[in-house]
């Protein structure tokens, strides 16, 4: 039987030095920090390998140990204030070919996606082509209730319009004027003034992707390689709207992956801004690094970014991301698709970063908010 594990368990496991038995790990020396964090602007498409922080080996130690009993597979990556405390692959990519899973595999991460349209978004308003306040009639003249609907409430999900999603045919390629027909529809609003409430729509940040090429005058996905994935060195993400073939991408699976359950393969096209990316464990913590430095958005417009402006259910939003939830003073945000689910959480003082992903749509995403309370009382004691 899987024991769930809560804090106390896990500082257990800290204290005592891991009585749970657990592969044993490869004590490679951390990534140099400057190759991630001093060159931005350079390409890096080196082979990663698993890495266990010298500063926090126990840590680390702990972490895998819980990971382990939780059954979890796919990759993890675990840092604090720029050191890497553990990078580990878990289980299987490809439970036919029994294929381990490295740290180098790729996967869908659904909604994480949506952090990178709002980074897309404040981008454009810094260039002084669009403003948060504005209607988006401007570009949708024919959408009802687009007078009244402003950017800020796209990434909010204050909008009013509905999650969208409707679409039945998932395997082959959606157009962008497919995935926003529904907000041309006349009920395109769960009530019936914007602003009212908050409904996480993934329609509205698929709208948020369409007039990111209007006013870019690129595709989403080139745009997001030439402003975002291009300035981090995110050599092994995008948007696969042609459906190439990855040569890492790991196979998704559901319910009892060790019956070689595969999901139901998506196009890529299909989640388009509000989730259709691809990415690696380092490439979204090359991610972590340039939000941390302001590589691609000033100061002034991360911290508009990471206000809670809105309520998701119980959960406070900002622009595509979840403030505080779970752990005080983070940045998060779950994926979730048929076969795929991803975490990203980051504190904003840099204390610790937490990526979870996975090809097993069963796991649980919320272990990053353990994994996250775990690192930040090992910090507080180290200082």
């Amino acid at each position: 039987m899987k024991i769930k594990f809560n804090l106390i368990g896990l500082m257990t496991l800290l204290l005592v030095g891991c009585g749970i038995q657990s592969k044993q790990l490869n004590m490679i020396p951390k990534l140099n920090n400057q190759s991630v964090e001093s060159n931005e602007n350079e390409a890096i498409d080196e082979v990663i390998t698993e890495t266990v922080s010298l500063t926090y080996p126990t840590l680390a130690e702990s972490i895998d140990a819980y990971l382990v009993d939780q059954a979890f597979n796919g990759v993890t990556l675990v840092a604090s204030e720029g050191e890497i405390i553990l990078l580990k692959g878990y289980g299987l990519a490809n439970v036919a070919q029994s294929e381990e899973m490295s740290v180098n595999h790729q996967f869908h991460i659904a909604s994480v996606s949506k952090s990178f349209v709002a980074v897309s978004i404040l981008q454009l308003v810094e260039a002084g082509k669009l403003t948060l306040d504005q209607t988006i009639d401007l570009y949708f003249p024919d959408m009802p209730h687009a007078d009244q609907i402003t950017i800020h409430q796209l990434l909010t999900h204050t909008s009013g319009l509905y999650c969208g999603d409707d679409l039945t045919n998932y395997s082959k390629v959606t157009t962008v004027d497919e995935m926003i027909v529904p907000a041309f529809r006349t009920s395109n609003l769960y009530y019936e003034e914007p602003g009212t409430y908050s409904i996480y729509s993934n329609l509205g940040y698929d709208v948020l992707g369409a007039i990111i090429e209007k006013v870019s005058g690129q595709p989403y996905e080139a745009y997001l390689q030439e402003h975002i994935l291009e300035p981090t060195g995110m050599t092994h993400s995008g948007l696969n709207i042609s459906n190439e073939p990855l040569e890492m991408l790991a196979t998704a699976y559901t319910e009892n992956i060790s019956e070689n359950s595969e999901a139901i393969v998506l196009h890529p096209s299909f989640g388009y801004a509000s989730g259709g990316m691809h990415s690696t464990a380092m490439d979204l913590y090359k991610y972590d690094r340039a939000l941390k430095n302001n590589t691609l958005i000033s100061k002034a417009s991360y911290d508009l970014m990471t206000q809670a402006y809105s309520k998701v259910g119980n959960k406070p939003y900002g622009y595509g991301w979840f403030v505080s939830s779970g752990v005080e003073n983070t940045i998060s945000h779950t994926g979730n698709l048929i076969g795929w689910h991803s975490m990203f959480l980051r504190h904003q003082e840099d204390k610790v970063t937490v990526i979870l992903l996975t090809n097993h749509d069963e796991s649980d995403m919320y272990m990053a908010y353990n994994i996250a309370r775990l690192v930040l009382s090992e910090v507080e004691i180290s200082r």
